[in-house]
C-alpha cells in the first residue's frame, strides 16, 4: 500500500461498511506510516481498488479505538492486530479477501509475531471462525467498552500462528 492509495481505500470502505464504523485518510495514513509492511491493497488494472488490509504489530491487550491514530506501535509486540480487511463488493467472491490475509499473515508470522488477533463485526464471526480465529473472553476489563464503538455484536477474536 502507498499513501496514493488511500482515496481508493475510502470509496472501497464507504461500499463495505456503515457510516459510524468509517475512518479517516489521516487513520489509513497513520498506519501506513507505523507500519508500512502491514498494509495492503488489491487493485485492479481497469476496475480500481478491489480491497485492503490493514493490519500491524500489537501487544495483544485491548483492541485498539476506530480511527484514532496512533504516535508508535508497542515495544516489543508479539502479536499481529488484523485492523481492518474489505473487499469492494464488485470483487467479492474473487478471492480477494484471501489473498490478502494470506499475503499479510505471512508477513507478519515471518516476522517473529506469535498470535493474530482482530474485531470481528456483526454478522463475521463464522467467517473468521473458518480462518481459526476463536472468541476471546468479553470479561476483560475494559473490552466491552472498547468493542461498543465497533458496532452490536462486535466480538474479540484471536488465533495463534502459523496459520
Amino acid at each position: 500500500m502507498r499513501p496514493g492509495d488511500v482515496d481508493g481505500i475510502l470509496a472501497v470502505q464507504a461500499l463495505a461498511y456503515p457510516g459510524f464504523l468509517l475512518e479517516s485518510a489521516g487513520f489509513f495514513l497513520n498506519r501506513l506510516a507505523l507500519a508500512p509492511g502491514h498494509c495492503w491493497i488489491a487493485d485492479g488494472a481497469e476496475s480500481g481498488t478491489l480491497g485492503y488490509l490493514i493490519s500491524y504489530p500489537w501487544d495483544a491487550g485491548l483492541p485498539p479505538v476506530l480511527d484514532v491514530e496512533l504516535d508508535v506501535l508497542p515495544d516489543g509486540a508479539d502479536h499481529w492486530f488484523l485492523h481492518d480487511c474489505a473487499v469492494s463488493p464488485a470483487a467479492q467472491g474473487l478471492g480477494v479477501g484471501q489473498a490478502l490475509l494470506r499475503q499479510a499473515a505471512g508477513q507478519a508470522a515471518s516476522q517473529g509475531l506469535l498470535r493474530a488477533s482482530l474485531v470481528s463485526l456483526q454478522g463475521a464471526v463464522s467467517y473468521w471462525r473458518r480462518h481459526g480465529y476463536a472468541p476471546v473472553d468479553a470479561g476483560a476489563a475494559g473490552l466491552a467498552e472498547k468493542l461498543a464503538g465497533y458496532g452490536p455484536n462486535a466480538s474479540y477474536m484471536a488465533r495463534a500462528f502459523p496459520f
